[in-house]
């Protein structure tokens, strides 16, 4: 099968999106788990739906929260339906698992529900394990690009990365990057997404612009070629943010 164009794939810092089942090698550096739980919302309800979590997330059973969580909406994402992810990051399964128990059975979480559906209805769900994450793991980042792939040969697809990122080039780049691996998402070819955050889209196009005919950059791009197949790209910036723990306590605990 020919390979699609690797033009979207751009450089990272730490990012977030959602899709894909398969399981693989995992990297001995791996950090949290996280989900994307997406919706679809009327324009002009985002609001609603903002004020909906702050309720949810003021009330008791959220004062154990031990995550961090992202509402994100969706600035680019081709025929998705969804217009927003919510995306809880954990330090691992057992932690967000034991804390989501609690959550259920909670009512506030059942009048949050109540709320949701009266607002729009859900979409796509997927669960994700982060294998490795590079540059500053920052909460400020809000802008967030997520690059699918079906990845044949993880270790050098991870090497690949890891050796650009370590380059004259990458060492340069503003972004943060995490590669996780699909854990669970619906019967989709996609193995691993990389996501990619940056502090605004300025950032983001200054420095992609500044990768144009880099030979580090054509490296990476190479390498990936041979070891992955890139799926699609998606676009979200983060509306706002929950929880007393930083993406680096989560991300990269």
């Amino acid at each position: 099968m020919k390979r699609r164009s690797l033009k979207y794939f751009r450089p990272i810092r730490t990012a977030l999106s959602v899709v894909g089942l398969m399981m693989v090698a995992t990297l001995a550096s791996a950090g949290g788990t996280w989900s994307g739980l997406s919706v679809a919302v009327p324009a002009g309800k985002t609001g609603e739906l903002v004020a909906a979590t702050d309720k949810l997330m003021a009330s008791e059973v959220a004062k154990q929260f031990p995550g961090r969580l992202l509402l994100q909406m969706s600035v680019a994402n081709g025929n998705n339906p969804s217009t927003h992810t919510f995306v809880p990051i954990y330090t691992s399964a057992t932690s967000g698992e034991a804390w989501v128990a609690q959550l259920r059975a909670s009512p506030a979480y059942k009048q949050f529900l109540a709320t949701l559906a009266e607002l729009g209805q859900g979409t796509v769900s997927a669960r994700y394990r982060v294998l490795k994450s590079w540059g500053e793991i920052s909460n400020s980042d809000k802008v967030w690009l997520g690059h699918a792939f079906d990845v044949k040969d993880s270790k050098a697809f991870a090497a690949a990365i890891e050796k650009f990122r370590a380059s004259a080039t990458g060492k340069k780049q503003p972004s943060q990057v995490h590669l996780s691996q699909v854990i669970a998402a619906g019967m989709t070819p996609m193995s691993h997404l990389v996501t990619v955050g940056y502090a605004s889209e300025a950032e983001m196009e200054t420095a992609q612009l500044s990768l144009t005919g880099d030979s580090d950059w054509q490296a990476l791009l190479d390498a990936v070629n041979e070891s992955a197949e890139h799926l699609g790209s998606s676009m979200s910036r983060t509306v706002k943010a929950w929880g007393t723990a930083s993406m680096q306590s989560v991300l990269a605990p």
